[in-house]
């Protein structure tokens, strides 16, 4: 199916956040690409938490979660999408699906190199926490 009809088989909640960015020669960069013309685009997806009801609000981050699964698992490995880093977290439906989504981020991302740099840069390990260890380690 393309891409189109996929995407209006998964129910979305709103907004929906895009933005709009050029190629970057950041190796490190979701936007990473050797075409100087190409164009990548940011999605986001909100849920608002409108709500001080903590069963309401669980339900939410629930769902959240679901879709958030739905698109990880179903079109981000068909078309190449990558979650921008500051949005990256392992997955938290078991350790397989956290070794398949690290994984993925060390056959994109030249994660070695960046692992060998921080060693270097940063031997007291100053500019680290536990997620980014689990995220850089290797799969």
């Amino acid at each position: 199916l393309p891409l189109r009809r996929q995407v209006q088989k998964i129910p979305a909640p709103s907004p929906i956040e895009q933005r709009w960015t050029a190629s970057s020669r950041a190796r490190m960069s979701p936007a990473h690409s050797e075409g100087a013309d190409d164009l990548h685009s940011w999605v986001g997806i909100i849920m608002y938490m409108p709500t001080d009801d903590a069963p309401q609000r669980q339900a939410i981050t629930e769902a959240f979660a679901r879709y958030n699964d739905a698109v990880r698992w179903r079109l981000w490995p068909k078309y190449g999408c990558h979650q921008h880093w500051a949005k990256v977290e392992l997955p938290a439906t078991g350790a397989a699906d956290a070794a398949r989504a690290k994984a993925r981020l060390h056959e994109r991302f030249p994660i070695a190199e960046f692992n060998a740099a921080r060693a270097q840069l940063d031997p007291a390990r100053i500019m680290t926490n536990r997620q980014l260890d689990e995220l850089l380690s290797p799969p």
